[in-house]
Parts: C-alpha cells; sequence; structure tokens
C-alpha cells in the first residue's frame, strides 16, 4: 500500500493505533482522534491501483474493515466494523454487521479505515446507493497513509492473563499484541483494587492459555484507560534478554546449516501461522532473524507444538522458548531459541544433523549396518573370548536384538559411530535402562588413519547429554555407566570427575563384585527363621540406613524403590511397544524381621547390554557379617530359572562381601552415576579435562619427533 517510509511528519503514536473493537456501534469507543483527519490532506498518497489491490485482498480474505461514521445529530464520530460484500471495478458494497441493523439514518458514512497492524489507511467515500444491511460506494482516485508503526500489532483471542504488582493482583485476557507494547484488559481479585496500582513502577504478567503458561515477566505501563471495575492497560515489557539456562564457561557449538532449516509454529497469542528460516543451530537451541517491522516475536515468550523441517522432509517436534532479542543492521531483528522439550526421536535426529554437518564421519543415525558393528565389536576386542563364550548360545537373539535397535525408529536407544566407506571406527550407545536413567554403554574406538578416534566419541556423546538432560519428555534424572577399574580411559572421564567433586549426591561411584552363577543350581529349604519376600515399603528404611552408611549414592534414587510414576507409561510397556523386553523385580532376603540383603532381578533382551548387565542380578548385601553364602545361593535359586541361559551374572555390594565368604571374584565394575542437576559441572569438567588430553597428546608426538 505505497511506498514505506518510516521517518515522516506522519508517524504516529501507537495510542492512536489501538484497537477499535471486534464489532458493532461502538460508544464507548466513539473516534477521538479528529487530528488524524486534519492531518490527512499532507499524509503520503496511495493511488487506486494500490488501493485496489488492497480492497480485493481483503475482500478474499474476508479481512474486516472500519468504516468512520458522523453523527449529524449529536456530533459526533463512531466506527463500525464491517465486511466487504462484494468489489467491481466501479463499485464496492459494504455489509453492516448484524447487530447494529438498521443503522440510524443520522450516522452518516464519512471514510473506510484499513488497519493492518502496521499502519493505517484512510479512504474517502463516495456513497453510490445505501441499504438497510450497509451501503456501496465508488473506489476514490487516493487514499491517504496516516499513521504507520514501528511493528505491527495483531488481535488476539482466548488468552488469559494475571497482572500481580506488590501484592496487587488482576485477571483478565489479552486484547492484541505487539513485540513493543500489548494491551490487556482487567478487573481486580476480590480482595484488591486498581487503585493499588502504581503506575510508576513495573509490575509482572503471566500469559496462558488451555492451563499453560506461554509468558511471565516484568513490565512497565505505558498507559491506561477505564475506571475501578475494569481498566485497559498497555503494558511493554522490560528487557531483551533472559537466562533459561545456566551460563557456561565453553560456549556451546554454533553451526549454519546449508540449505537452512526453518522452524514453523503458530503464534502463540495471535495464532497466526509463522514460518522462519533458521540462522545456526546448536544441541540447545536455534536463532531466527526478522524485518524489524515484521517482528513478531519478544524474549520470554514460549511457543508450543514447533516444527524443525529439514528440506521439507524431517520433520522434528519440540518446545521452544524466545530467550534474546538483539538488534541487527539494516533494520533487522535476531531472536534466539531455547528448546524447552523435545521427544527422544527428534532429538536423536537434531544431534544426527548437527554432528553430521560438522564432520561428515559422525553419524546419530538411527539405521546402521548390524554387520558392521559385529564385526567392529570383534575386532576392537569389545567381544573378548570369554565374553563370547558367555553369549554365543543367544547369538541369534542378539542379531536380532540389533537389528531392531540399529535399524529401525524407536525411542529408547541412540547410538553415534565414527565411520568411513561403511567401516566403524568409533562407537557409543545410550538407552533408557530405568523408569527415570538413561545408561551409556559400548563405548569403543580404534584408530582412523593413525589418528585416535576414543574423544571424538566421547566428545560426540556428552554433546549429545547436553540437552539431553534439559528436556521433561525424555526423562533423564541420572545417567550411568558401568566399567573396570583398571579400563583408564572411563576411569579418568567418569571416574574421575566424581572423584574430584567429591560429592556421592552429585555423582556416586559404587564398587560391584561381578560373578557368573550358574542357573541349575537346585533349590532347598531355608532354614527356620529365613524368607525370601518381595520388597515392601516396610524394608525400605533398613536399606536406606544400610545405604546412607555405606556409600550415600545415587542407587537408590535410580531404583525408585516404592515409587510410581502416575501419568506417565511404564517403561515396560515403552520397550513392549517397540517389541523388546525390560523389567526389573525387588526381592527383601530377611532373618525373621531383620533384612538381610535385597536382591533386583532385571531382565531386558539378549544382548541389549554386551556385558548383561541387565539381564542379571544386583545384591545389596545389608548385613554381610550376618549372611552366610550359602542362604545367599538357596535365595538365587529361587530366581535364576526364569533366565534362559547357563549362567546369570551377579553384581554384588559392597564387593568385598564376596571375597569375605572365601568367593573368588571374575572382575570388579564400577557404577557411576550422575543426577543430571549436575550436568554444567560434568560438562565443564569434561571440556577441560578432554582439551588438557589433546595438548598432552600433541607434546607427546613432538617429543617423539623431536625427542631433544
Amino acid at each position: 500500500m505505497g511506498e514505506k517510509k518510516e521517518d515522516h511528519c506522519f508517524i504516529v503514536k501507537a495510542e492512536y493505533l489501538q484497537p477499535l473493537g471486534e464489532g458493532g456501534l461502538l460508544p464507548s469507543r466513539s473516534f477521538r482522534h479528529r487530528d488524524l483527519l486534519q492531518s490527512a490532506p499532507h499524509a503520503p498518497v496511495i493511488k487506486q491501483k494500490d488501493l485496489i489491490k488492497t480492497l480485493h485482498y481483503l475482500h478474499f480474505s474476508n479481512t474486516p474493515v472500519l468504516v468512520l461514521l458522523s453523527d449529524s445529530k449529536h456530533r459526533e464520530d463512531y466506527l463500525i466494523q464491517s465486511h466487504l460484500e462484494s468489489c467491481s471495478a466501479k463499485e464496492i458494497l459494504c455489509r453492516w454487521p448484524q447487530e447494529v441493523i438498521p443503522v440510524p439514518t443520522n450516522m452518516t458514512p464519512l471514510n473506510l479505515i484499513v488497519e493492518d497492524g502496521l499502519s493505517l489507511t484512510l479512504l474517502p467515500i463516495r456513497i453510490i446507493n445505501r441499504y438497510e444491511e450497509g451501503f456501496s460506494f465508488q473506489i476514490p482516485e487516493e487514499g491517504r497513509l496516516l499513521g504507520k508503526r514501528r511493528v505491527g500489532r495483531h488481535v488476539c483471542r482466548d488468552i488469559d492473563i494475571i497482572l500481580t504488582q506488590d501484592g496487587f493482583v488482576a485477571r483478565g485476557k489479552l486484547i492484541d499484541f505487539s513485540p513493543l507494547a500489548f494491551l490487556v484488559r482487567v478487573t481486580p481479585d476480590t480482595n484488591s483494587s486498581l487503585i493499588w496500582m502504581n503506575t510508576h513502577n513495573p509490575c509482572m504478567i503471566c500469559f496462558y492459555a488451555n492451563g499453560r503458561i506461554l509468558f511471565s515477566g516484568s513490565c512497565r505501563c505505558i498507559r491506561q484507560t477505564g475506571d475501578l471495575r475494569e481498566r485497559e492497560i498497555v503494558l511493554s515489557p522490560i528487557g531483551n534478554e533472559i537466562r533459561r539456562l545456566q551460563k557456561r564457561k565453553t560456549r556451546a557449538p554454533r553451526l549454519r546449516i546449508t540449505p537452512p532449516l526453518v522452524a514453523n509454529f503458530a503464534h502463540p497469542f495471535v495464532q497466526k501461522p509463522i514460518q522462519r528460516d533458521i540462522h545456526n543451530l546448536s544441541f540447545t537451541g536455534f536463532a531466527v532473524v526478522e524485518k524489524s517491522d515484521e517482528s513478531l516475536l519478544m524474549p520470554g515468550m514460549i511457543i508450543p507444538a514447533t516444527e524443525i523441517l529439514d528440506s521439507g522432509t524431517l520433520k522434528l517436534n519440540c518446545d521452544v522458548q524466545v530467550i534474546y532479542r538483539h538488534e541487527l543492521p539494516k533494520g533487522k531483528i535476531c531472536y534466539g531459541m531455547a528448546f524447552l522439550d523435545m521427544d527422544f526421536k527428534s532429538y536423536r535426529h537434531l544431534s544426527h544433523i548437527m554432528v553430521h554437518a560438522g564432520n561428515p564421519q559422525a553419524c546419530f543415525s538411527s539405521e546402521l549396518n548390524t554387520d558392521a558393528l559385529w564385526k567392529f565389536f570383534f575386532d576392537t576386542s569389545f567381544i573378548y573370548p570369554k565374553k563370547y563364550h558367555m553369549v554365543q548360545s543367544c547369538r541369534e537373539e542378539f542379531k536380532e536384538t540389533y537389528r531392531k535397535l540399529y535399524r529401525e525408529d524407536q525411542e529408547i536407544e541412540a547410538h553415534f559411530t565414527y565411520q568411513e566407506n561403511g567401516r566403524i571406527y568409533g562407537h557409543v550407545s545410550i538407552f533408557r535402562a530405568y523408569q527415570r536413567a538413561w545408561m551409556v554403554h559400548h563405548l569403543a574406538a580404534r584408530p582412523l588413519n593413525g589418528k585416535h578416534t576414543g574423544l571424538t566419541v566421547l566428545k560426540n556423546v556428552l554433546r549429545f547429554f547436553d540437552g539431553l538432560y534439559r528436556y521433561p519428555s525424555i526423562q533423564m534424572d541420572h545417567m550411568l555407566f558401568y566399567f573396570r577399574p583398571e579400563n583408564h580411559f572411563p576411569n579418568l572421564f567418569f571416574g574421575g570427575f566424581a572423584r574430584d567433586l567429591g560429592n556421592q549426591r552429585a555423582c556416586s561411584l559404587d564398587l560391584f563384585a561381578y560373578m557368573n552363577h550358574p542357573t541349575d543350581i537346585p533349590q532347598e529349604p531355608f532354614p527356620q527363621g529365613w524368607q525370601l519376600t518381595d520388597f515392601s515399603n516396610s524394608h525400605l528404611p533398613e536399606l536406606e540406613h544400610f545405604y546412607r552408611h555405606s556409600s550415600d549414592g545415587l542407587l537408590l534414587d535410580v531404583l525408585r524403590l516404592g515409587q510410581t510414576d502416575e501419568g506417565s507409561e511404564s517403561l515396560k510397556d515403552i520397550y513392549l511397544r517397540y517389541g523388546f523386553l525390560r523389567n526389573w523385580r525387588t526381592y527383601a532376603l530377611h532373618k525373621e524381621q531383620s533384612l538381610k540383603a535385597v536382591l533386583v532381578v532385571n531382565r531386558s533382551s539378549a544382548g541389549l547390554n554386551l556385558s548383561e548387565l541387565l539381564n542379571s542380578i544386583k545384591i545389596i548385601v545389608t548385613d554381610p557379617a550376618g549372611l552366610p553364602w550359602k542362604i545367599l545361593i538357596n535365595a538365587l535359586s529361587r530366581l535364576t530359572p526364569e533366565f534362559q541361559t547357563d549362567v546369570v551374572p551377579l553384581l554384588i555390594y559392597p564387593a568385598h562381601y564376596p571375597s569375605e565368604q572365601g568367593l573368588k571374584v571374575d572382575k570388579n565394575y564400577f557404577l557411576w552415576i550422575l543426577d543430571t542437576q549436575y550436568g554444567k559441572e560434568y560438562l565443564e569438567y569434561m571440556e577441560k579435562k578432554t582439551t588438557i588430553t589433546l595438548q598432552f597428546l600433541v607434546k607427546h608426538l613432538l617429543r617423539k619427533i623431536m625427542p631433544k
């Protein structure tokens, strides 16, 4: 509609352009800005051909217009929101809304006002005919651009608000919105009064719809109208940035993807479909750029059900929040968006986009050539002879488990590989092992072109974890990792953090004895007073007392004994949905009323973990001195028949219990557990440790080349 000029004298204040109602004759919205009309002769001209384009679009989209009428009897001007009934080359038919018919004869249409949220255009009306239902008029030779905002304003629907200020509370509706200012209509709570509101001080406002918060933040009052029963207030948000994530010493990597990904969403306040190119992308969010006069975003705004489209084929679903607004040259605005939530499938696809764009050899793809994976496991001795002897009888089941895990899209597992020409040089996997705990396993690597790939694998799984633990839908309260004490690599990067932190309630390290136990030992009657029963809440205090004094770690938090997740699908049912087995059951071994041991029978599909740590029995011996090994064997004989293998792994805590019973232990395992509330500290530790390790490798190489 004519040339856009933002520096001429006809730019008007925002209060002149407030919405003028949703229809009907509005005596409370009488038009009191005749100074706008008086400035019309000097306003920029909009030629007839541009007016016709505008009128045709308004008619096509059923967009309402405002008709300015003059009341000759009372000498006042009013506005009626109307619709264009038809458009021809010579005549425009305008229809009154049904609720105001008939319009009094003393009300004469003077001008048509087109308000599109950004500009105000005035078209003089030359009436051809007037009817009870409306009137027709001739398209004028020209119109006038009376005013223009810096940014558009949009009518809102069904957005509830709560306004608070130092104990004062008011509730109401969001009427219209722009990123710079918004209009609300409020009434005070029963025990509050609008006279309490100090318009010179900031206030807090919360927007919500369908019980979900969409924005909360500090605002200042620009102006207000109304009485003590109801008031309309124009508010402006304070600040261009919020702190959603804890600040880190090292910024997460940002990538520009070519061609760019697209963010697609419905604006949460105005329900207008929006599509923006993604300027840069990270594991925790992305940035978009808008023209300042077309801006629709505001720091603090939460946008549910956002879709990220990759070349129009792959669609990722997420909830995001606008966290900053930065002005750029040439009238553009950059907005930073943080991911608030995302389902696991979407996050795995996002991770693949991120790592693959940064390094074509790195993949988080859901599909993988399992033959290449098996060869990698054997070549790297991840499956060593003793382990293969244990699993060979179930090898076909193992193959089927991995075919489904690595070739089908599911939400229980993700794997990172470093490969070239289909050959794998590095691998690590993470899967959901307990209801709210995920487990890292199968960390293995071999050199590629003489370069070590282990650190590359580890860094990428840590970047994956950086986003993973933040999202409520993924349900990750804890991360687990089993490793042998003599294995230097994980002992440095996992065990080292636990020891440096020195807080077992943040990151625990418990040593377990590992033994293979035969499953064909016959049952014998328990001696008098001994029983093996299902674990109950009555056993919990004694177990907690023992574990708190022996470790004070996080194992019981992971097991969540006695806790339920109402409203959440059980992990057992999630695994069943994809054709897998995963469950665990807990038993108590006690003598009379004294708890002696807790046995957790873990079952999973064969090979889900190649060391079968999830096809095992975890034993917590709460009274090592009071539990003879023979009694424990007797209890195990009642639990092992459900296993279909010749032996079942036992993980025994405390690790010294078997040797105190005169038994030889196959090996020991550390169980490392991280409370994800300390994810930031762990990532910073890892960034520091991997940097130091890389420096060490460079120095080591230089010493080889130049020993002197």
